[in-house]
């Protein structure tokens, strides 16, 4: 009975090796990710962690979140409207975050792939690469080795660089899922609604642009080399730190005098600063507080203002026309809006 047991088992071993090896390899390709790195994935993910919160917003909005299995441990932080793209985001797995991976837990998922940002560090890189696990590294910017690869770049045309990597990203991520037709739809609205802005905003003298300043907790703000700082100068503003400060920096309040900002946005996360900053009586001093110019950039999935499609399509113009109200009377950026929202997610904008 032993014997017989025991050529039972090899019997099935058997027929399971002659299966597995009669299957057909999985399809594969090669991708050059936003890092510069040539990587070979499957043909279309089945399984990706995800491990980016901007990437898990454009799969979201290319109708690839099917296809996550995990992702980053703090995505309720960086990314709070995912819940209304994923519904059973709050079960998800997280192995790992925007620095780190928990080997053992990314394992359990058996991924096919795995997303993760810019600045990720190489040895993070290496130990999933190592684990025969391909990874794609997405920044949403153009830019050399040495600028792509950390959190706060300093790039010599960051509108450029964010324009073509926002886009260079979506088409990247797209051909990971299979989604290239979505992806180029995204694109073309993006471009159209840019077309809106750029005719009729005109062109404006430095001299005659509006001195903008994002307001952050604790006195953080954005400098130059981050798209907040783009999005300021596309919509007709000037941001006031960008010529002393590069990427995310806490300032002084004296700072902030001397700048002396006509107008002030504030991410729709930080919103609970809006009354201490009015009725602060320094920031009185201010102009834009003078003047009742404080203004809470909107959100969906993640505040208009960082580099993402909806950020490109719909902030920029919104923030255009915030500044220059009498340049956008006939524009309908409301019916703009719910254009978007029902097309890339699905949903009303609320």
């Amino acid at each position: 009975m032993k014997n017989l047991r025991m050529l039972g088992v090899l019997s099935c071993l058997a027929i399971s090796c002659l299966v597995l090896f009669a299957a057909p390899a999985m399809a594969q390709k090669t991708v050059t990710d936003q890092l510069g790195r040539t990587v070979i994935v499957p043909d279309v993910s089945k399984r990706a962690v995800v491990l980016q919160h901007q990437a898990l917003d454009i799969m979201i909005q290319l109708g690839a979140a099917d296809s996550v299995v995990g992702i980053l441990d703090k995505w309720d932080k960086y990314l709070p409207g995912a819940r209304k793209g994923i519904k059973n985001i709050e079960s998800m797995p997280t192995p790992g975050g925007l620095k780190s991976v928990n080997m053992e837990s990314l394992l359990t998922l058996n991924p096919d792939l795995v997303i993760v940002t810019h600045y990720a560090s190489k040895d993070m890189i290496d130990q999933i690469t190592n684990a025969g696990i391909p990874v794609v590294g997405i920044s949403l910017y153009n830019a050399g080795y040495e600028h792509t690869s950390v959190l706060n770049p300093d790039l010599k045309d960051a509108s450029k660089a964010y324009n073509e990597g926002l886009k260079e990203g979506v088409r990247l991520i797209a051909n990971l899922f299979g989604k290239q037709k979505r992806a180029e739809k995204l694109i073309s609205v993006i471009d159209s609604n840019q077309k809106i802005l750029k005719k009729h905003l005109g062109k404006i003298s430095e001299d005659k642009r509006v001195r903008c300043y994002m307001a952050h907790s604790n006195l953080g703000t954005y400098g130059r080399g981050k798209y907040t700082s783009v999005i300021m100068e596309r919509a007709g503003g000037v941001n006031v730190a960008a010529k002393d400060i590069v990427g995310f920096k806490k300032v002084t309040m004296e700072d902030v005098l001397r700048w002396n900002p006509e107008v002030v946005f504030i991410q729709w996360r930080h919103r609970k600063i809006v009354k201490d900053l009015i009725n602060d009586p320094i920031w009185k001093e201010v102009s834009a507080v003078k003047n009742n110019r404080v203004f809470i950039c909107p959100e969906y999935a993640k505040p208009w203002g960082h580099p993402l499609p909806e950020s490109m399509a719909l902030g920029e113009l919104w923030m255009a026309k915030t500044l220059y109200p009498e340049k956008f009377k006939d524009v309908d950026l409301s019916a703009l809006v719910q254009s978007y929202y029902k097309e890339f997610y699905g949903t009303d904008y609320k």
